[in-house]
């Protein structure tokens, strides 16, 4: 089974991103043109195209918390440095495999 997918959310530092789409199958709102959507929308299709939503945005945990299905959801805090952001993404997308993040939570740091 592939290793998961990752939708970044537009809060997402996309120094961070850039880092790791050498190494995990990554994209930003900005690069698939979904600036400004809606989370909903946001949620749709990453749903669709199977990809786990990167986010600092907790309107997207309310949307889990309303049982809205989705590929899964890495939470990110505040104080997360950029550093250790693209390390647990990199360690997720080893642990984890196609659909085992649907309509998971992970909250980073754990």
């Amino acid at each position: 089974m592939p290793s998961p997918k990752f939708l970044a959310d537009e809060n997402v530092n996309l120094t961070a991103v850039t880092a790791l789409e050498e190494e995990v199958d990554i994209v930003s709102v900005q690069a698939v043109g979904m600036r400004g959507e809606d989370d909903r929308e946001l949620i749709k299709y990453a749903r669709e195209n199977n990809r786990t939503i990167v986010t600092k945005d907790a309107d997207f945990l309310r949307e889990d918390r309303k049982g809205t299905s989705h590929a899964g959801i890495i939470f990110l805090s505040e104080e997360l440095q950029v550093g250790e952001l693209i390390r647990e993404v990199k360690k997720i997308s080893l642990l984890y495999r196609g659909k085992e993040l649907q309509d998971t939570v992970i909250f980073l740091p754990v």
